[in-house]
């Protein structure tokens, strides 16, 4: 009698130690069902595509450009550097508009694309033979990336046209000092005005290193 119950004691103890082993490959599981959630929310959480942007088109707040390179009391000075950099402005309004149809187009095909990718990778990533299907994914964005960036590029040039004939003229009228802090503020603002990518995305670093972001003409 003691036999048995020493051996159903030593079962029950067997089947108790085991039991975190299953409840481990269902936490395991649940871990990665957790761990692809958390990949699908850093997905979501991918800035979309915009043309303009990437081709560096924004405008100045004349106001807050005046005060950063301490531009005052001069009457005069103040009205010819807004001037100048009202023209920029409107040089950006222009150039929007000139290629409105285009970065539409552009955004609508880039921003559908990637979704599409991202799909596609979730897909691959839970099927086998995925490095092949990877490699031939990565041939196929070659062209399309660009096309874009070719579509892209006379917006841009004509940014930095604008840019560099923008920091003439303050050169120009600005004393070396206001000079200064002129280009310090410009290069603040390019830089707040970049597309934004996540770090921990293929994705967002193809976009943000075969676009490029606002263009660099003029700085130095």
């Amino acid at each position: 009698m003691k036999k048995i119950l020493a051996l159903v004691f030593v079962l029950s103890m067997s089947l108790t130690y085991a039991q975190p082993g299953g409840g481990g490959g269902m936490g395991g599981s649940q871990q990665g069902g957790g761990q692809r959630g958390s990949d699908m929310q850093q997905q979501e959480k991918m800035p979309e595509f915009n043309a303009a942007q990437v081709a560096g088109i924004f405008k100045y707040d004349v106001d807050e450009a005046m005060k950063k390179s301490k531009i005052k009391k001069d009457k005069k000075l103040i009205q010819e550097v807004s001037r100048a950099i009202g023209g920029y402005n409107l040089k950006m309004d222009e150039i929007s508009l000139l290629n409105k149809d285009n970065f539409d187009t552009l955004n609508v095909y880039v921003n559908t694309s990637m979704k599409t990718k991202r799909g596609e990778r979730s897909n691959q990533e839970t099927s086998s033979g995925n490095s092949n299907s990877r490699e031939r994914s990565k041939n196929s964005k070659d062209d399309p990336k660009a096309l874009i960036s070719a579509k892209i590029e006379p917006a841009k040039n004509a940014v930095k046209k604008a840019e560099q004939n923008l920091n003439k003229t303050l050169e120009a009228l600005l004393s070396e000092k206001q000079y200064g802090k002129w280009l310090k503020y410009q290069e603040k603002i390019k830089e707040e005005k970049q597309p934004k990518t996540p770090s921990n995305s293929s994705q967002g670093n193809e976009q943000g290193g075969g676009m490029g972001g606002p263009p660099g003409g003029g700085m130095r």
